[in-house]
């Protein structure tokens, strides 16, 4: 077991970009880790939901994990998703996600057998992944992605008792039980909202940051909206904060992968379409994001000199 980084800030979840073969393209990869790490950047995650994982192959992953590491250097937090619907499978792309320099496993929970994975069956997937894995272990919690299993406070509280079980990703929304685990689980193990659409309000009941898929296109914006929280000026956090939702709604549940990757398109001229079967917005949606986009005054968020 690696020793427990320190987790806090924001990450964006990085897409994994696409030819138009649909192969890897690690060159645009590299160009959008390179425009991140300018806008203020250092910490990532590779392989989360936005960044496809559940269409790539193991060597894909590696490629992945090895070619963001290599672009942001041996200072940068890497957080790699490794979750997989047996504990067998998930420990071992745990191994692979530290042999390519990854420094945090993200865990989604397993939900194939979805009325089999009570919270027995969770907490000993878990505890079995934490006891095998060489990388820190971060709970990732997204119950859109994930079949509607959705962890319960109790049993995150109970298995950050584990000393390589290091925090939280919460993407659900539910605040009230970010501040139960925030105040009860264990005295280090961390917090993070799993969307900048309620990163204000994660904050303030012990949040440490995001894991934020609008930090792709706006890390400026997110940056400041932290460092606004941080400084106690609250009036203009909550106004950021506003301003921001309507775009992050439509790049998280709105329009999801294939969002993000058309907001890209729009601020950086880069972003490129899923993998299939996830198909790309239509010609209305791509409007409509657009226009939410430079109601927010993020046309040109991610370019050289914004």
């Amino acid at each position: 077991m690696s020793a427990s980084p320190t987790i806090a800030g924001i990450y964006p979840p990085v897409p994994t970009f696409f030819d138009e073969r649909e192969d890897l393209d690690l060159a645009t990869l590299r160009e959008h880790l390179k425009r991140l790490k300018g806008a203020g950047i250092a910490n990532v995650v590779a392989l989360g939901s936005n960044g496809e994982a559940v269409h790539l192959s193991p060597d894909e992953r590696q490629q992945v994990i090895t070619t963001v590491r290599e672009a942001l250097g041996t200072e940068a937090q890497i957080l790699a998703g490794v979750g997989e619907q047996s504990t067998r499978a998930t420990l071992a792309l745990s191994q692979l996600a530290a042999e390519a320099g990854a420094d945090v496993a993200l865990v989604l929970p397993p939900h194939h057998y979805r009325p089999r994975m009570d919270g027995f069956a969770l907490r000993a997937h878990y505890l079995a992944v934490a006891d095998g894995s060489p990388l820190p272990v971060m709970i990732y919690n997204m119950p859109a992605n994930s079949a509607g299993v959705d962890l319960d406070a109790e049993t995150v509280i109970a298995l950050s008792a584990h000393p390589n079980i290091i925090g939280l990703k919460d993407s659900a929304g539910n605040v009230a039980k970010l501040a139960q685990v925030a105040a009860d689980a264990r005295e280090g193990f961390v917090v993070l909202a799993g969307s900048a659409g309620f990163l204000v309000p994660a904050l303030a009941v012990g949040a440490r940051g995001a894991i934020a898929a609008l930090a792709n296109i706006a890390p400026r914006e997110c940056l400041q909206l932290m460092a606004l929280w941080q400084a106690g000026r609250l009036d203009e956090a909550r106004v950021l904060q506003a301003r921001l939702i309507p775009v992050n709604s439509a790049v998280t549940s709105g329009y999801g992968v294939a969002g993000l990757k058309a907001a890209l398109e729009f601020v950086a001229h880069y972003g490129g379409v899923p993998r299939r079967p996830l198909p790309p917005l239509n010609e209305g949606e791509r409007v409509r994001l657009r226009g939410l986009l430079a109601e927010a005054n993020l046309l040109h968020a991610l370019r050289p000199g914004s």
